[in-house]
């Protein structure tokens, strides 16, 4: 009795091995598995677009934030004295416009005034011509006449010169660039204001916070990282003599180590086209790596995996194991009790 129990026990066990051997030669090309997968989630880092002082931190580690909420504050002291200077300067540039303007005007009136003064030389000229040809002005009144004709001529063009000089100065906008540029200077300033204020730009909920008040942060530095809770996926790495099976809408089965005895469905959504190789840099030299092995080490093919009604407490680089279904009902049996069983051993390890 005992002799056929063990006989039978290790008939079973060798079966069982042989069995599954047996999936896991055919696995790859049939029903893909790995356990080579991580969840993660979209995180969105918060940095300042200002430098300062840290006078407010608003949040606290793990709360949900809405977008629009504000999360920590930088001292404004420095970025309200900006927004009150470039305001005095485009004052200073609008009352500077405006007396361009008058200056205008008067310009325009000296030139009138020197174009009358050229038209009645041109006159007092022709008549000391009609003189001088009648013996009744010396020669003296003439060249007197022609020199004053002369004279307002050049004092036409002067003003005309000036009045061009300044019409160039202020444009024919509505705006000089004096007052344009100390505007978008008033706008920087008031923008940085703004900024001093950092916002959630997208809902999430808070990770890792390390903010501290009365801490200097500077423009650009990585303070804060939103979590968003509302779309994961899953990085699993295939090998790649089952890539034909890693079509996109493929199902899947999906087991975490954190939720053992559990196993979710999913979907196949996209598959990375490219593999990053380190012995090919773009512009370099490629480098041959000689392999003693005679059976090398397979290539993996990134895949990235949807899982449907995905358990909420599940956090961002969570492991989980995947096996994609084949389509043949054998095949799918074994491979539905293969991941039950990789999720019922998690609760051993």
């Amino acid at each position: 009795m005992n002799e056929n129990f063990y006989r039978y026990a290790i008939y079973t066990v060798f079966s069982a091995a042989a069995l599954f051997s047996a999936f896991l030669v055919t696995s790859d090309n049939v029903s893909p598995f790995t356990t080579q997968a991580t969840l993660y989630r979209n995180v969105a880092t918060i940095a300042p677009e200002v430098s300062g002082v840290i006078t407010d931190v608003m949040v606290s580690n793990g709360e949900l934030v809405e977008k629009g909420q504000p999360l920590f504050a930088i001292d404004a002291s420095s970025y309200q004295l900006k927004v009150a200077q470039a305001k005095a300067e485009l004052h200073q540039a609008r009352d500077s416009d405006s007396a361009k303007w008058q200056q205008l005007a008067a310009a325009k009136q000296t030139q009138s005034q020197r174009e009358f003064e050229y038209h009645n030389a041109k006159q007092k000229l022709a008549r000391n011509q009609k003189l001088r040809n009648k013996g009744l002005a010396t020669e003296q009144d003439l060249d007197d006449a022609i020199t004053n004709t002369q004279v307002a001529s050049s004092a036409v063009e002067a003003a005309n010169a000036e009045v061009k000089r300044i019409e160039v100065e202020l444009s024919t906008q509505d705006r000089t660039a004096a007052i344009e540029l100390a505007e978008a200077k008033l706008a920087s300033a008031e923008l940085d204001l703004d900024h001093t204020q950092v916002v959630a730009q997208t809902e999430g909920v808070v990770t890792n916070l390390q903010l501290q008040s009365g801490s200097y942060i500077t423009q650009g530095t990585s303070s804060l990282l939103l979590v968003d809770e509302a779309h994961a996926w899953i990085s699993a790495d295939f090998n790649e003599k089952g890539i034909d099976k890693l079509t996109n809408g493929r199902e899947v089965l999906v087991s975490f180590d954190a939720l053992p005895g559990k196993v979710f469905t999913g979907e196949v959504s996209s598959q990375e086209r490219a593999i990053y190789d380190t012995n090919n840099a773009n512009g370099k030299l490629s480098s041959v790596t000689n392999d003693t092995r005679w059976i090398r080490e397979q290539q993996k093919v990134r895949t990235r995996i949807t899982v449907n009604e995905l358990d909420p407490s599940m956090i961002s680089g969570s492991r989980a194991s995947v096996i994609v279904e084949s389509g043949n009902p054998i095949m799918h049996v074994i491979g539905s009790a293969w991941i039950h069983l990789v999720s019922t051993f998690r609760y051993i390890y």
